[in-house]
């Protein structure tokens, strides 16, 4: 696509119509910049905005103050969207403060064949191994996960893959603290789920959260996660089966301990799925089908 951004919206605009008339396409975006384009496809098309996360908390995250006003300017396109979906019943009572309508609640999911070789026997061993995943920046915190490093000790690794502003911090944290041997860092890898299915659990200690993918592809290959208690991460996980949750960074160490424990339980063992039913990708991909469906 050409011609700019008007260009790409009469492009979009014309592979709609191509595709049929509004009873029989759907057009489903997921960012700021796919949901302005939605906005104008009303006559194309049924449109369906995904909102993947806390909008103020993370544009404030982004772009500091005026990234508030970044956030009213996305509720006001999605006003004009036919239907807008949330991935936790947390997420779509934020947005009905703002939108004056509760939105419809289908949950991230990640698709799962690929990810079925991957999965992985709970190794025995007298260390423990912890990964996260994600740009390494402000709102995702991934130095809280550095730090519970001195808590937890020296047989403790921590497997970092991403990148991101703060990965020069990160690595002047590691030298400093002596942590080189323990803290690996591997910059952004397409593929990270070899080394999240050794791992012992999956910590992301992020300030405002969706529902994270990493969090989704961990735990479909069976690997507990330690995530912060907020936004609509309490009906990601069930602590004392698939994870744990922390609001103090004092109690980080202590979840991850938690978390680890959930699979010492099954040394040896394959493991299975600790992925929710609500979160799964036969599930929700049959709720978006309906909800367009029903729309039409």
């Amino acid at each position: 696509m050409s011609g700019g951004w008007v260009g790409k919206l009469r492009a979009y605009q014309r592979l709609l119509a191509a595709a049929g008339d509004r009873t029989k396409v759907g057009s489903i975006s997921m960012c700021f910049s796919a949901d302005l384009i939605n906005r104008f496809c009303h006559e194309q098309a049924i449109t369906c905005a995904s909102v993947r996360g806390n909008l103020r908390e993370n544009y404030k995250y982004d772009y500091g103050i005026p990234g508030l006003a970044l956030a009213f300017l996305h509720m006001q396109i999605l006003k004009k969207i036919d239907q807008v979906t949330a991935l936790s019943y947390a997420m779509a009572q934020q947005l009905s403060e703002c939108l004056g309508r509760l939105p419809v609640v289908i949950g991230n999911f990640v698709d799962e064949a690929p990810l079925e070789v991957f999965r992985a026997r709970r190794a025995s061993g007298a260390g423990v191994r912890i990964v996260f995943v994600g740009n390494l920046s402000r709102r995702k915190r991934p130095d809280l996960a550095v730090k519970a490093i001195e808590v937890l000790g020296p047989s403790t690794r921590l497997d970092v893959i991403g990148d991101g502003p703060l990965r020069f911090e990160l690595e002047k944290m590691v030298k400093k603290n002596s942590y080189s041997e323990q803290v690996i860092f591997h910059s952004h890898l397409p593929q990270p789920w070899s080394l999240v299915a050794k791992a012992d659990a999956l910590v992301l200690p992020s300030a405002s959260e969706g529902i994270a993918r990493a969090a989704l592809e961990a735990l479909y290959l069976g690997v507990p996660c330690v995530l912060r208690d907020v936004d609509g991460n309490r009906e990601l996980i069930r602590p004392g089966y698939n994870g744990a949750l922390f609001n103090n960074v004092k109690d980080l160490p202590a979840a991850i301990r938690a978390a680890v424990a959930i699979n010492d339980r099954a040394l040896g063992q394959k493991r299975v799925s600790l992925l929710p039913e609500a979160f799964r990708q036969e599930y929700n991909v049959s709720k978006y089908l309906h909800l367009i469906e029903k729309k039409g």
